[in-house]
């Protein structure tokens, strides 16, 4: 119990104190007012693209608080949820106040999603692995950076992983309160991010496993005295179809529960035709179609029988519109389309090199320690299928997006505890030691940077810029730490080019502002040209590449920040904005 202590001690006091020394980033000025409207007003009009319940749940904390809302201004009628959210954060309430206590469900739904973790290691292959498989996702780089933010990406890893694992533990063991458990588990993955419809192909992957596995499946329902084994692979089969149907179903209702069990996004939507959301747009369906094909059908015919709340509907087709094309960046190439091994890529230099080290040795002990054909697949083909649908995907923007995979690999990666079982110590488990103390102290050296974690084949987060931007490392994230440079630099005179939508001003930064990108629309005071000789100029990485401002859009910028990365940066901000300067 001890051990267990420790960590929840040492995991909370990581996150709460990381937190607080980062603003909003760019997804969270939407993600948290939008929620509190869902709570507040009930209404779904805002955030459409990602199903509501982690936002809700960070929203519950604010109720405490009674924030400030203004249902009568504009951007809420009219559903601009960039613009509202600013208001709601920088305009009507104490921004960090709200980030804080908004960001806490979150930590402590991450604290749940290690103990799934550690639970299925100990399952699998014993008390030594659970321990491992803690201290894997708990010193995990991005588990701990998204860990702590309101945006969906973390509780889209851990529900699929507790979905798939409780579905594995309700075949080995169907009973009643097993089979609720996978259906409730599913439901919250399917209500967290639309990626959640991935479980339905890895249930089938995972079930199709078990079946070909010599695993009975023991049924044990209520009433029953003794459990009934399951040894054909037509009834192993047979039940792995029943449980995949009652997880759709379960999930459905849990997909209406979420939306309060009402159809339309707004309640004045349903008396209104004049109420939009979602910046005032609309399906166009015969546009869809020819945009995105046949699976605007299936979308249209769930919109027109009403299958799902309409807010989910129009988030999916949101979601699908948007992957067709976005701005990506890696190593200093440019796409709309992407590549198809940029996961690949991220993977590589995101993941801390002693845990693909012990990921690979996972694999190389399966004959020796291995759980079994069904619980390793359980690991692998849930895994496997997410990056394999992932590397085809045209949204290169964030390696969060893989996310989903590390839960699998850890437990699987775990199984090196079993090295530690020799009465006398070995060479191959002194190595493995050896891996989770370097993964630990490689994570903890990143503190409180959590999210520009890249490891050394990168070149370490000072050289992350120039493989990957955006959310892999910049996402608008370090204002604090630059307000506090500005206060060291008073007098200097103080050039700032931002990416993302928090203002520079909520934090005293004063600076000309040089064109960049921002949600807000923050108005440029000057134009590149008019840099003087001898000024600091601070700028963030995304832009420093130019991924999302080109020439087209702002004469000189490429040409300028070529002339920046050919500097030496005076000073790194959280590694997410460089100072250089100009000569």
């Amino acid at each position: 119990m001890i051990p267990y202590l420790f960590f929840i001690f040492l995991f909370l006091t990581i996150s709460l104190t990381s937190e607080r020394e980062k603003n909003a980033t760019l997804d969270e000025c939407a993600h948290l007012p939008a929620g509190y409207t869902y709570v507040a007003s009930g209404d779904f009009r805002l955030n459409t693209e990602h199903p509501p319940l982690i936002k809700v749940l960070s929203a519950i904390p604010l109720l405490f608080l009674k924030p400030k809302i203004d249902f009568e201004d504009q951007t809420w009628k009219e559903g601009k949820q960039w613009d509202f959210g600013i208001k709601f954060l920088y305009e009507w309430n104490d921004a960090d106040r709200l980030l804080f206590w908004g960001r806490v469900p979150v930590i402590l739904l991450s604290l749940i999603f290690g103990f799934c973790v550690c639970a299925c290691a100990r399952d699998f292959y014993g008390e030594k692995a659970g321990y491992v498989a803690l201290a894997l996702y708990f010193f995990n780089p991005d588990l701990l950076a998204h860990g702590q933010l309101v945006t969906t990406d973390l509780a889209a890893a851990g529900f699929l992983f507790v979905a798939v694992y409780t579905f594995y533990r309700a075949l080995r063991r169907m009973t009643t309160w097993n089979i609720l458990l996978a259906c409730v588990a599913a439901g919250l993955a399917l209500t967290s991010k639309f990626s959640g419809l991935f479980l339905f192909p890895m249930l089938v992957f995972v079930g199709g496993a078990f079946a070909y596995s010599p695993t009975p499946v023991a049924v044990s329902l209520a009433g029953k005295s003794a459990p009934q084994e399951l040894l054909s692979r037509r009834g192993k089969f047979a039940a792995a179809a029943a449980l995949i149907a009652a997880t759709a179903l379960v999930g459905v209702f849990m997909i209406w529960g979420a939306y309060k069990f009402r159809y339309t996004a707004s309640e004045e939507r349903a008396t209104s035709a004049k109420i939009n959301f979602e910046d005032s747009r609309t399906i166009e369906w015969e546009k869809a179609r020819k945009k995105l094909g046949r699976i605007t059908y299936l979308v249209q015919a769930a919109h027109d029988w009403q299958l799902v709340p309409e807010a989910y509907l129009y988030g999916f087709y949101h979601v699908l519109d948007q992957s067709r094309s976005r701005p990506n960046f890696l190593l200093g190439r440019y796409s709309d389309s992407g590549w198809r091994y940029y996961f690949l890529a991220t993977f590589l230099v995101k993941t801390p090199i002693p845990l693909i080290l012990l990921i690979v040795l996972g694999g190389v002990l399966i004959p020796r320690y291995g759980a079994g054909m069904a619980a390793e697949a359980m690991l692998l083909l849930p895994a496997g299928l997410y990056w394999a649908v992932a590397l085809t995907s045209h949204i290169n923007i964030g390696h969060r997006h893989l996310l989903p995979i590390y839960p699998f690999l850890i437990v699987f990666a775990s199984k090196v505890a079993r090295t530690f079982d020799s009465p006398r110590p070995r060479l191959l488990a002194v190595a493995c030691a050896l891996l989770i103390g370097w993964n630990v102290l490689e994570t903890a050296s990143i503190y409180p940077h959590f999210l520009a974690y890249f490891n050394q084949i990168a070149g370490g987060p000072s050289g992350g810029y120039r493989w990957l931007v955006d959310s892999n490392l910049d996402w608008g994230q370090d204002l604090k730490g630059l307000a506090k440079y500005r206060r060291e630099h008073p007098d200097e005179p103080f050039y700032l080019s931002y990416f993302g939508n928090t203002r520079p001003q909520y934090y005293g930064i004063k600076a000309q502002f040089l064109p960049g990108f921002s949600l807000e629309e923050q108005k440029s005071d000057v134009g590149f040209d008019q840099v003087p000789s001898g000024a600091i100029v601070a700028v963030s990485v995304t832009n420093l590449q130019c991924v999302i401002t080109k020439d087209d859009d702002v004469p000189g910028v490429e040409q300028f920040m070529s002339r920046l990365r050919s500097l030496q940066p005076i000073a790194e901000i959280g590694y997410s904005i460089k100072v250089y300067r100009l000569p």
